[in-house]
């Protein structure tokens, strides 16, 4: 009679989706290899402005088992969320390879073999019974695709790297995109703007901006249960969902005239930007609020992909190869999958499937 193998499973991402399926794992005693691309855990997320707040009450930005101390304020920043998942990497006793890049994966009968490399460049591989992909998606920063720098003389920078510094020495600021990240930059620039300042907010779609609040409640918590919602009945549809901004300061500034709305940008060329309805600016600052996207390059064809490019995952898991799980992937369970909330809960659910493969 054949008998299982004991699992053993690979993890790649050290951010808060590999951390949090890991401690899943370890309260199940299976055994897990814990990797991370970066010099330290979150290395990800470290990139991310200290000092921006997450949009999400703290509530439900916790990982499974994750408690938050009395006294600890609804919207937290994200220097208070690295302090929270650096406490939980040791209250959950986790051991996390760094330096480990993960360049590729086979797959066959006896598992996955992931070959790994160091910054030295050194390889090496390992074996696993199943992968999961936690890398997430702010690795992987998307810039317009009618964008050369090699082209344009302006200083320019995607909405993760902008600091409030940056928009402080801008006089002219062109802010291409909506969504939370143009939101997070404007208010920013709303901040510390001079009265003879222009901003400029360049967008392919009508603006759509929800209240942050109704009757003094997150609008978080009426999308508790409509997010919980599966995904597979999209099957491998390819949709785009825009992300609106939270908040309705940008479009008070825009009625205000502090902003100007302005059409899609043609091209990018010199010192200018053109846009489609031939306007011609020359901001001395132009941030790409063009969002990101998920990072499995590493995957090769152990994932099938949709039209836009995206990996495509049923209940996390890859529609091409069995036992590799895909986490932080948007819609990759349920419309939340890629929420720092969706991610958690996924984490659960995902360790549960491995669970039930065991000897």
């Amino acid at each position: 009679m054949q008998t299982k193998r004991q699992s053993h499973v690979i993890i790649i991402g050290a951010g808060p989706a590999g951390l949090g399926v890991a401690a899943c794992l370890a309260r199940k005693d299976i055994p897990f290899t814990l990797l991370e691309r970066g010099p330290a855990i979150l290395t990800g997320l470290r990139q991310v402005d200290p000092a921006m707040t997450l949009l999400s009450p703290a509530r439900l930005s916790r990982l499974p088992g994750m408690e938050l101390e009395k006294g600890t304020p609804t919207y937290l920043r994200f220097s208070d969320l690295l302090s929270e998942l650096q406490c939980y990497v040791q209250q959950n006793n986790l051991s996390v390879r760094t330096d480990s890049e993960v360049v590729s994966i086979r797959h066959g009968s006896e598992g996955f073999s992931v070959q790994l490399r160091s910054s030295a460049g050194i390889t090496e591989s390992i074996l696993g019974s199943h992968v999961i992909n936690a890398t997430g998606i702010i690795s992987a920063p998307q810039l317009p695709e009618n964008f050369n720098p090699a082209e344009c003389s302006f200083r320019w920078l995607h909405s993760l790297e902008t600091r409030i510094s940056h928009l402080k020495s801008s006089r002219r600021l062109l802010v291409v995109g909506g969504g939370p990240s143009a939101a997070e930059v404007l208010n920013n620039w709303l901040e510390v703007r001079r009265d003879e300042d222009r901003t400029w907010l360049s967008l392919r779609s009508p603006l759509v901006a929800l209240p942050h609040r109704v009757f003094g409640i997150d609008v978080h918590y009426f999308g508790w249960l409509p997010e919980h919602f599966p995904t597979r009945f999209l099957g491998n549809r390819s949709i785009t969902v825009r992300e609106p901004m939270l908040g309705r300061e940008i479009p008070r500034a825009i009625n205000r005239g502090r902003i100007s709305r302005v059409a899609a940008v043609l091209r990018y060329e010199g010192s200018g930007v053109i846009m489609k309805d031939a306007t011609q600016l020359e901001p001395d600052l132009v941030v790409f609020a063009t969002g990101f996207s998920y990072s499995s390059s590493h995957l090769g064809d152990l994932v099938d992909y949709n039209a836009l490019g995206q990996p495509i995952a049923r209940a996390c898991e890859s529609t091409r190869t069995r036992r590799l799980y895909l986490l932080g992937l948007p819609r990759g369970r349920t419309f939340a999958s890629h929420y720092l909330r969706g991610t958690a809960r996924d984490s659960e659910y995902v360790a549960k499937r491995i669970m039930k493969d065991q000897p």
